[in-house]
Order: C-alpha cells, then structure tokens, then sequence
C-alpha cells in the first residue's frame, strides 16, 4: 500500500506532459470552430455568387422584354455567372412569377429546389412577363457540404445531405415600343 501511495503522490507531483493534456482537451474545440467557420465562410460566397448570377440574368431579361430568354437559357445564364456552385446547371431551379402591384403580392413560402428523392421533377412556374408586370425571380440551388458533420453543416442540411441557397430578384417588365 505504501508503494501505490508513493506512486500516486510521485504522479501528482511530476508536470511533465501537462502542455500535451491542455492542448487535447483545447484542440477539438478549435477544430470545431475552424470547420464551422470555414462552411460557414464557403456558404456565404456560393449566396453571393447565386445572388450576383440571379441579378445579371435578370437584367438582361429586363432589358430584353422583347424577345425573353426560355427556362433553360436563363438557366444557363446564371450557372455561368456562378463559378462557385458546381454542377450548377442540375443542381438549379428556377421560378418565375408576375404579380398584381394593386394587390396582394403572395407567393409561395417554400422555394422550389431541386428533390434528389424524386425521379421525375414538377415544372417549376415560368412566365415571362408581359409589358409593365412585377415579375418575380427565384432561384434554388441544393449542393453538398465541404463538412457535412461540422455544426452548421447539421443545422441546415435536408434529408439528402445537402444545403439549400434561394436567391430573390425582381423587376418590372419594361414596354416595347
């Protein structure tokens, strides 16, 4: 007994090691800090990415009342303003929507993304706006996290693992003649 109690007192006494228990207790945390920051950082350059190829696309719809670009070409216009979001042209989805400026102006809540569930996706709303209509923009892109594990990473994944970005715009469809 008197050599475990010299052992145990001999144990309390040696610091060595002591710099190796601080930084295995403080490491995990900086870790975790650092993925969060860094998702966090990574989400906030693909929305504004989203939101400056939503806002080119749409001036040029503005500007070209005339002859209005269907889905797929404005689809493409703001994939190639958004260097950040990869397999962009798969991976957006677009809606587009007039409303009645002495009204009401409702839409729905829940922007329409991209379902990876469903084999066969819904038609989004697209109309193109007729002379001096509000008209309404939305774009949903869904991609995958760096992290998925990280803290923010669990707090706004879907079911499939992904994020979801939406980005707004709207304009006024401008006359033609």
């Amino acid at each position: 007994m008197t050599r475990l109690r010299a052992f145990i007192n001999r144990f309390k006494r040696d610091e060595g090691g002591v710099a190796a228990v601080d930084f295995a207790v403080v490491m995990p945390l900086y870790f975790v800090v650092f993925l969060a920051a860094f998702e966090t950082a990574m989400v906030m350059t693909r929305q504004v990415f989203l939101d400056r190829g939503v806002d080119m696309a749409v001036r040029v719809v503005r500007l070209n009342t005339s002859n209005p670009p269907d889905y797929d070409q404005l689809k493409t216009m703001i994939c190639q303003a958004t260097a950040m979001i990869e397999n962009c042209d798969t991976a957006l989805k677009l809606e587009m929507f007039s409303q009645d400026p002495r009204g009401t102006m409702t839409f729905k809540s829940r922007p329409d993304c991209v379902n990876r569930g469903l084999e066969v996706q819904p038609a989004s709303i697209y109309q193109p706006g007729l002379q001096n209509q509000i008209m309404f923009v939305r774009a949903c892109v869904k991609y995958e996290p760096f992290f998925p594990t990280a803290m923010i990473g669990t707090a706004i994944q879907d079911v499939y693992g992904e994020y979801a970005l939406v980005a707004m715009s709207m304009y006024v469809a401008e006359p033609n003649g």
